[in-house]
């Protein structure tokens, strides 16, 4: 692999998965890429070392600004099969039982704020601008944009952002509830880990059960949602994790929590 090769690279620290994004200086997505994102996130979700998950970039510069508007498809044929892909890969990532923490930087706009929608929490350095520039080029936020975005911030301001295809600074993007955490330039990425290996350390069960029925419920309603809570709880509270947590509790310790997946009766959320 060369150097300045366009790649994702896939990297631990302790139990946190770190996805890098590498196509400097800002980090425009290539086909390549997102085939390459979809399949870390196959394997990440096959993982019971990796508890948690940080999404960044090489650059300072930006998460990604999305694709090259010099390789967009050209053809209904070729603009089917790239959308396809890059939904798969975005599908992939937001299915990792893992929770997943982005880190939003320099201009992240158009499918590279698309890709940071996936993520269970958004963190955003105070310097950066956000925005889905799409429609400005005769194009459209297609890669989740208008699906995600509405249920995160609302529909009202999810229009804004993508019919007037406008940035929006990330104070904004604070007060929007589009990112939960602002740092100073240069330390986003210091404090995606910092909450991943937050996370990391709760039980490994009720983090994947948890995330799981907030994405049941967002994608299936709120009847499967509900259906969702009460199949997942039924196999955590009868896990290892809960029984330390309601004992550590009790006699005033921290827990100990092993992070067991499988539950006495077998069940594996």
């Amino acid at each position: 692999m060369f150097p300045n090769e366009a790649r994702v690279e896939l990297s631990t620290v302790g139990a946190v998965g770190v996805i890098r994004l590498v196509n400097p200086p800002l980090n425009p997505l290539t086909n390549g890429m997102r085939t390459r994102l979809r399949e870390i996130a196959e394997a990440v979700t096959t993982r019971e070392d990796i508890r948690a998950v940080v999404l960044t970039s090489g650059s300072p510069g930006s998460l990604s600004v999305g694709s090259d508007i010099k390789g967009f498809p050209t053809t209904p044929e070729s603009g089917r099969e790239v959308s396809a892909d890059e939904h798969a890969a975005y599908d992939a990532l937001e299915n990792m039982p893992q929770p997943l923490v982005a880190v939003i930087r320099g201009h992240t706009l158009g499918g590279g704020l698309e890709l940071s929608l996936v993520a269970d929490i958004r963190v955003a350095e105070d310097t950066t601008v956000i925005g889905l520039p799409e429609v400005k080029v005769g194009v459209f936020a297609s890669g989740g944009g208008t699906q995600r975005l509405p249920q995160i911030i609302g529909a009202g301001r999810a229009r804004h952002l993508l019919l007037l295809g406008e940035p929006i600074d990330a104070a904004t993007a604070l007060s929007w509830g589009l990112v939960t955490a602002l740092t100073p330039e240069g330390r986003g990425e210091a404090e995606a880990m910092r909450i991943a290996d937050q996370l990391a350390q709760l039980p490994q069960l009720s983090m994947r059960a948890t995330k799981h029925c907030v994405n049941t419920g967002l994608t299936q309603g709120r009847s499967a949602g509900r259906e969702a809570e009460i199949d997942c709880i039924a196999d955590v509270y009868g896990s290892a994790d809960a029984s330390e947590g309601v004992r550590a509790f009790i006699e005033k310790r921290p827990p100990k929590f092993t992070h067991q997946l499988t539950t006495p009766e077998g069940s594996n959320i």
